[in-house]
């Protein structure tokens, strides 16, 4: 089966921002994929199956947001049936950055993580690897955690 990677590299700054595509269609492109997510200048990508249908419009019917950070793996899958994230290691930090966030707790090490991917790949649907949470789990708990970090950051400014 055969994906199509996305990455993002250069943000935040927009003038010097580029979206490029790679094919990943084995397990050694998989591990070309984590490494340039894991590169300081990517700062996130999305992963989009072509074994799937497209939806009613001729778009993909999912979405995934992938980035590295360390020596954790974040993933945010989206379908028609399901809005979530890995249930990570309670370790793993959260990512609050200008154009990429995940909540605590939903970072994997990198080898569950190419786990996740070998497994979506394989199967077209959302990985068993790993239990997942559902974005009403953690969606308003992460945002009141993110409102909190955002004035504590702007009280330490003044």
């Amino acid at each position: 089966m055969t994906m199509r990677a996305g990455l993002w590299t250069g943000l935040p700054d927009l003038e010097r921002a580029e979206f490029r595509y790679q094919v990943v269609a084995c397990a050694a492109d998989v591990d070309v994929l984590i490494a340039a997510l894991a590169r300081p200048e990517c700062n996130d990508g999305m992963l989009e199956h072509f074994g799937r249908p497209p939806d009613a419009e001729g778009e993909a019917d999912h979405n995934l947001v992938l980035a590295v950070r360390g020596s954790w793996g974040y993933l945010n899958y989206v379908d028609d049936e399901f809005t979530g994230w890995p249930k990570g290691e309670p370790d793993a930090p959260y990512v609050d950055e200008t154009y990429t966030d995940f909540p605590p707790g939903v970072g994997v090490p990198l080898m569950t993580y190419r786990d996740i991917l070998l497994e979506f790949m394989f199967t077209a649907r959302r990985p068993t690897v790993v239990d997942w949470y559902e974005e009403a789990d953690l969606f308003h708990a992460w945002r009141l955690q993110r409102m909190a970090l955002h004035k504590k950051v702007a009280g330490d400014k003044m």
